[in-house]
């Protein structure tokens, strides 16, 4: 009877699908700003049927949970097996870089995971240089990156996030996030010049230095959007680096980076850099190019960045990658990957998956623009989809961990492990599209949405943890 009695106490019984209902009625049943609206979704997995919705066809901004349109996108365009391929090769005297979209090359974050520098892709190019006794090029150094149109910031994106680090331009060549990491140390004395220096090495960017040697104002950097011209101003006591700013335009900051890296190894191009289309109209290689080295990135790298991190040129570069994949696949003559044609991909695994695009946009990958609408029905759903898929286990590996890691590491402590999702958060809008877990599994898939309201997000956060 103890025992019998004991068993009572420790095994409790499971919360009932109207309890659970009326709890998530509960923690939405009032919001702390009166122009505040809301859309949610949670779906059983199990079932497969829908048990909790509020306003969930109600389109809304979505912010970075955008990125899970676009991942799903990738992963049913170009495969889990897909890898990015950057080319190096000779054309006649010139040497020749055929971009493929990565965003990956020079990225700290991978390469610390690969336990490598930035620099290890050039590295080794310069390697194979050497090794065939290639120190000299007579022509030009060519860049081709037709993979991607030039229209490299979206027309949406407002005017005061351009220039900024989440807004760097995405083009068929990228690297080191396509931004300039720059750092100001203090001179010899009070009032002395400081120094600056900046990752990538490269002779575009021209900085106006009126920063001096001592205490004071900490430095600024100021960056005028489009152009190659940054001033840094204020004092500097102790070496300050301040946070990455974007760079115009990538495919010459590659170009340039290259020539100077290759210059320290002792590798000389005589000519100049020409941006030229160097693939055949239908993507493939011409027969006559020399293939030096080849650099490759998984998808999968490219995912666990765009998901734990919500790294936007990385979701970006997948979505106009899809894009291009999809125009090829169509028969698109010499097809490039294009925000219109990222949208199509979009729209084409949105129908696959059965889901009503009633109100569904996808204007572009990363959720930057505020012309990104979707419903809280529509992202719950291509969760439950994407979970069934083969794929699913590589896009699962690709959210944030709450508690863990990624942009949920400081949420949701007190239940760590047992919630993945993809934060989207921008002036107004607060959204988050996961997986809540029982055990080891997937038990739920959900999307929780705010708009419209002003101030802080913090009790819309809260609000989004309390669902989970």
């Amino acid at each position: 009877m103890l025992l019998a009695t004991g068993c009572l106490f420790l095994v409790a019984p499971a919360p009932t699908r109207a309890g659970t209902q009326e709890q998530l009625a509960s923690a939405l049943a009032s919001l702390p700003h009166r122009d505040a609206v809301v859309g949610a979704c949670v779906i059983d997995l199990d079932s497969g049927k829908t048990i909790f919705t509020r306003h969930a066809d109600r389109a809304l901004i979505p912010a970075s949970a955008q990125k899970v349109f676009t991942m799903a996108a990738a992963l049913a365009e170009l495969g889990p097996e897909f890898t990015f391929e950057t080319t190096l090769a000779t054309n006649g005297d010139h040497l020749v870089v055929i971009g493929d979209g990565d965003p990956a090359l020079a990225d700290e974050k991978i390469a610390r995971k690969r336990g490598e520098s930035i620099t290890a892709g050039f590295e080794r190019w310069s390697d194979v240089l050497l090794s065939r006794g290639l120190t000299t090029w007579p022509g030009d150094l060519i860049i081709d990156e037709s993979i991607f149109d030039q229209q490299t910031i979206h027309p949406s994106w407002e005017a005061g996030d351009i220039g900024k680090w989440y807004a760097a331009p995405v083009a068929g060549l990228n690297i080191n996030d396509n931004c300039l990491d720059v750092t100001v140390s203090p001179g010899g004395k009070k009032g002395s010049r400081t120094s600056v220096a900046v990752e990538p090495h490269n002779s575009l960017a021209k900085f106006n230095n009126k920063c001096k040697t001592g205490p004071g104002k900490n430095p600024i950097l100021h960056h005028k959007p489009g152009t190659f011209e940054y001033v840094i101003s204020g004092k500097c006591k102790k070496p300050w680096k301040f946070s990455p700013v974007a760079f115009p335009d990538p495919g010459m900051l590659f170009a340039d980076s290259f020539r100077t890296f290759l210059a320290g190894k002792g590798v000389r191009v005589a000519g100049q850099t020409q941006r030229a289309r160097v693939r055949n109209s239908d993507g493939g290689l011409p027969p006559n190019l020399g293939v030096l080295a080849t650099h490759t990135t998984p998808i999968a790298d490219v995912l666990h960045r765009t998901g734990k991190d919500s790294q936007n040129l990385f979701a970006d570069a997948l979505f106009k990658r899809a894009g291009y994949a999809r125009a090829k696949r169509l028969g698109v003559p010499s097809a490039q990957g294009t925000w219109a044609f990222g949208s199509q991909a979009v729209m084409d695994v949105v129908a696959h998956a059965g889901i009503k695009a009633d109100g569904l946009s996808a204007a572009d990958g990363s959720g930057l623009s505020r012309e990104n609408r979707c419903t809280a029905r529509q992202l719950a759903r291509m969760m439950a989809w994407l979970q069934q898929q083969p794929f699913g286990p590589m896009f699962e590996d690709s959210l944030s961990i709450a508690g863990v890691d990624g942009s949920l590491r400081k949420r949701l402590k007190k239940l760590p492990g047992r919630v993945r999702g993809k934060t989207g958060t921008m002036r107004g809008v607060r959204a988050l599209a996961g997986y809540a877990y029982s055990g080891e599994r997937p038990r739920f898939a959900f999307a929780v949405i705010f708009n419209g309201y002003k101030g802080p997000s913090t009790p819309y956060r809260g609000l989004q943890d309390r669902v989970c």
